[in-house]
C-alpha cells in the first residue's frame, strides 16, 4: 500500500537557541548554552511528518551559505524530498535566533526570513507538481499575501492545513479560512480569527463556532495549561487536558502537534485519537532540546 504524501511548503532555516542556567537579566550577559538546529515551521512540520513514516515534499528556499547547507542535509536526512527547495544565489538562508529563559519558556526572539520574498506566485507555480500530487497541503503563515493566495484558490480542493503561528499571521490567514481544510491556533490567534475577547470555556466554543462559520472545517484551538478544544463541522465537540510537565524547551511544539493532527487525518484516525497524539507529540518536543525531536516516532508510534 502507497504510503500518504503531503506537501509543505514555507520557511527552513536554522534555529539559534540560547537557554539560560538561571533567570535571564536582560541587557546582561547570562551563562547558559547555545545550540545550532534546523528549524523553520514549514520544515519542522515537514520533519516531524517524515519521521512518522509519511511521505513529504518540502518547498523552500535556502541561500547558497553554510546554514543552506546545514538545512538541506538536515531535511535530507530526515526523508524529505528535497528536490522542490530551490538555492537561491546571493541570498541569505533564513534564521531564527531565541532566548530561552531558565524554565523552559521562551523569552525573546529574532526572525529574519527576507528570503521567503523570493517565494512569490511563480516560484509557486514552478513547483505545481508537488501541490498537485500531494494528498495533504500544509501551508506556513510566513508566506506572502500572494503566495498564499495562489496556493489557496488553485488548490483549494486539496485538504489545506494551517497554524498562524502569532496574531500577526493569524490577521494574514483570516481571509483565507474559507479555503482552509484545518486551522490549529492559540487562545490569541482564535480571538484575531473570531473578533471576540476569550474568556470561558464558552468563550472557547463560541471563537470555534465563528471560525467554522467562515467555512473551515475543523478548529483546533490550543489553551495552554488548560488544554486543547477541538470542533468540526459536523458538530463534534472534544476537549483535552495536558499533563503537567516542566519543559526544557518549547520551541517546535506547536509545530509537532500540527504534524501529528495532519498525521492522524492521513491515516484515518478519529480526531479524538489525533488529539491524543498531537498532545503526546507537543509534550515530546516540550521535553527535548531539539526542535524537532529524533524520539517523535519510537515515542509516539510504538
Amino acid at each position: 500500500m502507497q504510503k500518504s504524501s503531503v506537501t509543505c511548503v514555507g520557511g527552513a532555516n536554522i534555529d539559534v537557541q540560547g537557554f539560560s542556567n538561571t533567570p535571564v537579566n536582560m541587557r546582561d550577559s547570562n551563562p547558559g548554552v547555545i545550540r545550532l538546529c534546523p528549524g523553520g515551521v514549514g520544515r519542522n512540520i515537514a520533519e516531524n511528518l517524515a519521521r512518522l513514516g509519511t511521505n513529504v515534499r518540502m518547498v523552500s528556499a535556502v541561500g547558497a551559505d553554510p546554514f543552506g547547507e546545514i538545512i538541506l542535509k538536515s531535511c535530507k536526512d530526515a526523508g524529505m524530498d528535497i528536490s522542490h527547495i530551490e538555492i537561491i544565489p546571493d541570498a541569505r538562508s533564513s534564521a531564527y535566533l531565541v532566548l530561552t529563559d531558565s524554565d523552559g519558556d521562551m523569552l525573546a526572539a529574532v526572525s529574519d526570513m527576507h528570503i521567503l520574498k523570493d517565494m512569490d506566485s511563480d516560484f509557486i507555480l514552478r513547483h505545481a507538481e508537488a501541490f498537485d500530487s500531494a494528498d495533504a497541503i500544509v501551508l506556513d503563515p510566513n508566506l506572502s499575501m500572494e503566495c498564499l493566495d495562489v496556493l489557496t484558490s488553485r488548490w483549494k480542493n486539496k485538504p489545506l492545513f494551517a497554524d498562524p503561528i502569532s496574531t500577526a499571521y493569524a490577521g494574514t490567514l483570516k481571509q483565507f479560512l474559507p479555503r482552509l481544510f484545518m486551522v490549529k491556533c492559540n487562545r490569541q490567534e482564535a480571538e484575531i480569527f473570531a473578533e471576540m475577547r476569550i474568556q470561558s470555556d464558552e468563550d472557547v466554543e463560541m471563537a470555534a463556532d465563528r471560525i467554522l462559520s467562515a467555512g473551515t472545517d475543523c478548529a483546533v484551538i490550543t489553551l495552554g495549561s488548560k488544554g486543547v478544544f477541538y470542533k468540526d463541522k459536523d458538530g463534534l465537540c472534544l476537549r483535552k487536558h495536558h499533563k503537567p510537565l516542566e519543559p526544557v524547551s518549547a520551541t517546535g511544539a506547536g509545530d509537532s502537534f500540527t504534524a501529528a493532527m495532519v498525521y492522524g487525518w492521513l491515516t484515518g484516525m478519529t480526531p479524538e485519537q489525533s488529539l491524543e497524539l498531537a498532545m503526546r507529540a507537543a509534550e515530546i518536543t516540550i521535553m527535548d532540546v531539539q526542535t524537532v525531536s529524533p524520539r517523535i516516532r519510537s515515542a509516539l508510534l510504538h
